[in-house]
C-alpha cells in the first residue's frame, strides 16, 4: 500500500535532481513535509480554491499575442495535417494527402477571430509550398466533437482549403491546450 507514495516521492526526487536549482527560489520555498504520504498528496494553498485551478484558457495579457493553436494534429479520409506554433501567431504546417502520396509544408498565421465567424471557429491563413509552387491555404478548426472512422472521439473538427486542390473536409483532430 505504501509503494505508490514511495514511487511518487522517488520520481519527484529524481526530477528535482535532474533540474538546475534556482537558488533565489529555493531559499524562499517552504521545507518539504516529513511525511511521504502527506507530501505526495499536498497541494499549494492557492490551488485548493477551485477558481484558482488552471484552465484551458489563455490569460487576458496574452490575448492578441498568443495563438489559440499551440499544436494540432488532424486527419480526414486520405489526408492528415500537423500544426505547430512557432511563436506568437505563427505556425508551421505539414499537410499530407492522396493517401500519403503527396506532402507539403508551409506556414499559417492566426489573424484573430473573424467578425462574422462563430466563436467556436479558429481560422489560420497561410501558404503551402507544393511541388507546383506556393499555394494559399486556409485551415478551419471547429471546436465541436468529431467521431472518426474508428469510432474514436475527438474534440475538434478540421477542414483545409488549398488553392488549386479539392477542399479537404470532414477531418477530426485534437488541439493542444495551454
Amino acid at each position: 500500500m505504501r509503494l505508490m507514495p514511495l514511487a511518487a516521492i522517488a520520481s519527484l526526487a529524481l526530477l528535482a535532481a535532474c533540474t538546475a536549482p534556482d537558488k533565489a527560489k529555493d531559499a524562499a520555498a517552504p521545507a518539504p513535509a516529513a511525511d511521504g504520504a502527506a507530501s505526495a498528496t499536498a497541494q499549494p494553498a492557492a490551488q485548493s480554491d477551485p477558481s484558482a485551478q488552471p484552465s484551458a484558457k489563455i490569460g487576458a495579457d496574452q490575448v492578441g499575442k498568443l495563438s489559440p493553436v499551440p499544436a494540432f494534429k488532424g486527419f480526414g479520409e486520405h489526408w492528415s495535417i500537423d500544426i505547430q506554433s512557432t511563436g506568437e501567431m505563427n505556425h508551421k504546417v505539414d499537410l499530407t494527402w492522396g493517401s500519403g502520396s503527396e506532402k507539403a509544408s508551409g506556414t499559417a498565421r492566426y489573424n484573430g477571430q473573424p467578425a462574422d465567424a462563430p466563436s467556436t471557429l479558429i481560422v489560420l491563413s497561410g501558404e503551402l509550398k507544393t511541388k507546383d509552387g506556393a499555394k494559399s491555404m486556409v485551415i478551419e478548426i471547429s471546436k465541436q466533437e468529431c467521431i472518426d472512422d474508428g469510432d474514436n472521439k475527438h474534440m475538434q473538427s478540421v477542414d483545409v482549403t488549398v488553392d488549386g486542390m479539392d477542399k479537404l473536409t470532414g477531418g477530426c483532430g485534437d488541439l493542444a491546450v495551454y
